[in-house]
Parts: C-alpha cells; sequence; structure tokens
C-alpha cells in the first residue's frame, strides 16, 4: 500500500512511490509515531477519511489487521529484511516513506501502554466525548442523543459511574460546549507575546544549529565504536564451537548492525536542511495564536489532537459551577508567566526618575 512497481533502466522493476495514497500513508505511519494519532484506531479512520485511500469492502472501511501490519512493515523506511529467508536489515533500492528512526519510534509506541485508547463510539457529534470527567467522581463523562416525547433528538453528557452524585444527572451539550468556547478563548496571547515565542523560537533554533556538529560528531563516534564492537563479535565467532554461543553473537551483531543504521541515518539528517526555521514554526506559531480558530475550523482528528496539546490532564466539569481551572499544557503555562510577569512590571522600572 502507497507503492507501485517501475521499470527502471538498469535495474528492472523497482518499488516508487504511488501518489496520492503514498503521502496519505506517510501522513498515517508519522502521525502514529509523534502522538498525533493515539492508537491504530485512529490511524484507521484517518484511513477511511481519505477517499484515495483504497477501500477492500463495500462499507468503505479499512481493516485493522491491514494498520498493524504497515505499523510492522520496514519496508516502509526503506530498508528490507526478512529472517525466515536469514536477510537480515538492509537499505533497500527503494526510497522509503518515512525514517528508519520514526520506523523505531513506532514500534516502542505499539509496545506502550495506552492511556487513554480510542473508543469506536466516538463521532463528530461529541468531539469533547472522554475529555471531560464529572466533578463528584473523576470519571469520564459519557455523551449521548436524547429523543424527546416530540421526536427530537437533543445532545447530552451525563455520568455514568452507579453511586455518583451526578449519576444520570444530564448536562445539555451545547452549554458543556460554550463554556469550552469560552475557556479557550481566553488562551489567546497578545501579539506582543507571540512575536517574543517567535523571537525564543529562533533563538533556540540558532542554538540547536550551533550543537549540530558537536552532535554530529557524537554520531559518528558512537558508528566507529560499534564498528569495532562488531569485529569484536565476528572474531569471537570464528572462535565459538557452541551452537548456543553461536547463536547468542548473530543476535548480539543483529542488533548492532540495526543500531548502527539509526546512526547513520541520524547522520545524514544533521546534514540536511528541508526547511527555514519560518516554514518549521509557522505552524507552531499559528495554533499558539489562536487554539481555538484551529478547534472550530477542524475536523474530529484535528480537535482530538488540540485537546491533547492543549491540556495535560482531562477537563473538570460541575453541574453547578461549570468548567474548573484546566490543567494546561507546558507551553501554554510557560505563556501564562510570561504574561503574568510583563504585566507586574511597571511602564517606567523599578529604577527611580532622574532629570
Amino acid at each position: 500500500m502507497g507503492y507501485k512497481y517501475e521499470r527502471i533502466s538498469g535495474h528492472g522493476k523497482l518499488l516508487v512511490r504511488d501518489e496520492p495514497v503514498a503521502s496519505i500513508v506517510q501522513e498515517g505511519l508519522e502521525g502514529y509515531a509523534s502522538g498525533r494519532f493515539a492508537s491504530m484506531s485512529e490511524v484507521k479512520r484517518f484511513f477511511e477519511s481519505q477517499p484515495a485511500f483504497p477501500k477492500r469492502n463495500s462499507g468503505n472501511s479499512v481493516v485493522v489487521q491491514l494498520i498493524s501490519d504497515m505499523l510492522n512493515r520496514v519496508i516502509y523506511a526503506g530498508y528490507i529484511e526478512h529472517e525466515p529467508w536469514g536477510i537480515t536489515r538492509r537499505k533497500g533500492h527503494h526510497t522509503g516513506l518515512i525514517s528508519l528512526e520514526t520506523y523505531e519510534r513506532i514500534q516502542t509506541r505499539k509496545t506502550e501502554r495506552k492511556l487513554a485508547p480510542a473508543r469506536k463510539d466516538i463521532s463528530a457529534d461529541f468531539p469533547l466525548r472522554g475529555a471531560v470527567q464529572c466533578a463528584d467522581c473523576d470519571t469520564a463523562l459519557t455523551a449521548c442523543w436524547s429523543r424527546s416525547s416530540t421526536g427530537k433528538n437533543y445532545p447530552y453528557f451525563w455520568c455514568k459511574t452507579k453511586g455518583c452524585a451526578s449519576f444520570r444527572k444530564n448536562i445539555r451539550a451545547e452549554k458543556l460546549d460554550a463554556a469550552f468556547e469560552d475557556m479557550m478563548q481566553t488562551l489567546e496571547p497578545s501579539k506582543d507575546l507571540i512575536g517574543m515565542t517567535k523571537m525564543m523560537l529562533t533563538n533556540a533554533w540558532s542554538q540547536r544549529l550551533a550543537q549540530s556538529n558537536a552532535v554530529k560528531a557524537e554520531l559518528n563516534r558512537e558508528i566507529a565504536e560499534s564498528d569495532k564492537q562488531l569485529d569484536a563479535l565476528l572474531d569471537r565467532i570464528v572462535d565459538a564451537n557452541n551452537p548456543t554461543v553461536i547463536a547468542a553473537y548473530e543476535k548480539k551483531i543483529t542488533k548492532l548492525e540495526q543500531h548502527k543504521l539509526v546512526l547513520a541515518e541520524k547522520v545524514a539528517k544533521k546534514t540536511k536542511q528541508k526547511r527555514t526555521p519560518e516554514q518549521l514554526f509557522e505552524l507552531a506559531v499559528q495554533f499558539l495564536s489562536n487554539p481555538w480558530n484551529i478547534w472550530s475550523n477542524g475536523d474530529l482528528t484535528l480537535k482530538k489532537t488540540v485537546l491533547r496539546l492543549v491540556f495535560k490532564a482531562p477537563l473538570t466539569y460541575d453541574r453547578q459551577t461549570g468548567l474548573r481551572t484546566p490543567q494546561t499544557s507546558v507551553i501554554f503555562r510557560f505563556l501564562d508567566e510570561i504574561s503574568l510577569k510583563s504585566k507586574m512590571v511597571h511602564p517606567r522600572g523599578f529604577e527611580p526618575l532622574t532629570p
């Protein structure tokens, strides 16, 4: 998926990008690696929302097993391997859709415990479902449509925890949504603060560039050290007679070779600069300037991403007082502290006035 064969002069058939599916697959894999998609179910819904992504049944759905297989295939990183044939991981002739580092991050994420797995019943009607908890019992509120005696449907949130003081007490969805909108709009920093943020990002970028050569030298040192370890292990295999010992050495060699491939890729990335700082920071500054605008104009996947970026813990809603003060992420707490300090400073400064 995302590749097709083309006959290349001097090589024969070779895997090449099959657009637009290749770009969709790339966005899905990188999104899972970065945490934009919290689970395979969210990757599945992303693929299903793309008209160009091929569906394998009449229901326009994608099988979860397909997502799992795609996340496991190192071929998307530009490498090949096949253990049954004794083919260890090596660089392929085709171009990868993602980096090997991204592939390794995907494998790490797959083994991590999912704190908030995606639900099958989440819909665009209730984007806040799972992100707001009851103030009385600290469990997530559920949501549904309720039909009145006249046949009209009304959206509600409610607590489903038995024994809770708010058990089955309905909260009108429009009331909760309005409180959420008011709270989100308070997160919009001033233009001066955004300008200061841009300057800080630019300074941080300059410092990172200055560190880049040192990091590259350290990576090359690690590659040289891996080569020494590989040579030592190969010498030991030649002298070894025990099959168990030889198998252990071969396993260690395979791990070292994979680690060396990751290091080599990192060195190559350090020498490339695909985008300018302005291009890299454009979306970040746009998000920090007005997260509510992105929320109100985005789809369900983007809204879930906004929730994960803005808040470090679920929101709490009290039926009498409304939304409680949220626990925002580090970047918004940092902007709040800067804003507070700037307000505390007197416009004339603290020094005594002089003629």
